[in-house]
C-alpha cells in the first residue's frame, strides 16, 4: 500500500487506511446569453481533496504546521484515459511511485511503455489498442483544515479537508 505523507510526515498505518476522495473546488460560473443559452466560464480548475480515516492510533498530524502551504502526497491512484499515445497528466507525480500506463486490446487490459517529461505522457503504441489507461500517484500543494479527529471505542477517527493550492 502507498503511504500517505503530508508536509513531511509519514500517516501510520496503525492510523486507519486513509480514505481518499477528491472533488471540485468550483471555479466556474455558468451565464445566460441574451439568447438564452448558457455558458460556462472557467476561472481556474482545482481540487478539494478529503481524507478520513479510523484506526488504533490518531492521525499523527499533530505536530504539522497547518497554516500555510504543505505538500501532500496522495494514497490514492489517479487515472487519465485517452485514445491517443499522448497526454498530459492534470496533476504532479510522487516522485517515489512511476508512472504507469495500459492499453486496452479486445477485452484485457495490457501494461505499456510510458515516458514522462514533466507532466507530458507518451505512451508507446500498443497494436489492437482502442483505449489507453495513465495511472499516478498524484502530489500536491494544499491548504488544511486542522484534522477532525474522535475517539470511541477504543478507535480513533479522523478526517482532513485539503484544499489544492
Amino acid at each position: 500500500m502507498t503511504q500517505m505523507i503530508l508536509g513531511g510526515v509519514p500517516v501510520s498505518i496503525f492510523s486507519g487506511e486513509p480514505l481518499v476522495s477528491y472533488g471540485d473546488a468550483g471555479g466556474s460560473t455558468d451565464v445566460i446569453l441574451s439568447g438564452g443559452r448558457p455558458v460556462r466560464m472557467t476561472h481556474f480548475s482545482k481540487r478539494v481533496i478529503t481524507v478520513t480515516g479510523t484506526g488504533w492510533i490518531s492521525s499523527g498530524l499533530d505536530g504539522v504546521n497547518l497554516r500555510g502551504e504543505l505538500d501532500f502526497w496522495s494514497p490514492k491512484p489517479l487515472t487519465l484515459a485517452t485514445v491517443s499515445s499522448t497526454a498530459t497528466l492534470t496533476a504532479a507525480v510522487r516522485p517515489d511511485e512511476p508512472v504507469t500506463a495500459e492499453a486496452l486490446v479486445g477485452e484485457q487490459w495490457v501494461r505499456a511503455e510510458v515516458t514522462m517529461s514533466d507532466l507530458d505522457a507518451t505512451i508507446t503504441p500498443v497494436a489492437g489498442a482502442v483505449v489507453y489507461r495513465l495511472v499516478w500517484f498524484p502530489r500536491f500543494t494544499v491548504l488544511v483544515d486542522p484534522p477532525a479527529e474522535d475517539i470511541g471505542d477504543r478507535q480513533f477517527s479522523w478526517q482532513l479537508v485539503m484544499r489544492e493550492v
